[in-house]
């Protein structure tokens, strides 16, 4: 994926904890952050987030137009 390429909806993706670890390395992040980080569209970052935030591992606030995010304490 580091050849300018962007993700799509059937590249393999990057796993649930490797983008817990880069949250949890940043403490918080923008949605934006993930979708660089991880070369993916921003749709894309938006679904991984909303996934893990559905599933109780990360956090998110709405400030503004953007959320950030950042690991739940377990």
């Amino acid at each position: 994926m580091g050849d300018g390429t962007r993700s799509g909806p059937f590249e393999k993706q990057h796993t649930d904890e490797a983008l817990v670890r880069f949250i949890e390395a940043e403490e918080v992040v923008t949605t934006r952050e993930v979708a660089d980080r991880f070369d993916y569209h921003l749709q894309t970052a938006r679904r991984r987030l909303n996934a893990l935030h559905d599933g109780g591992v990360i956090e998110r606030k709405d400030v503004g137009k953007r959320f950030v995010w950042w690991v739940s304490e377990r």
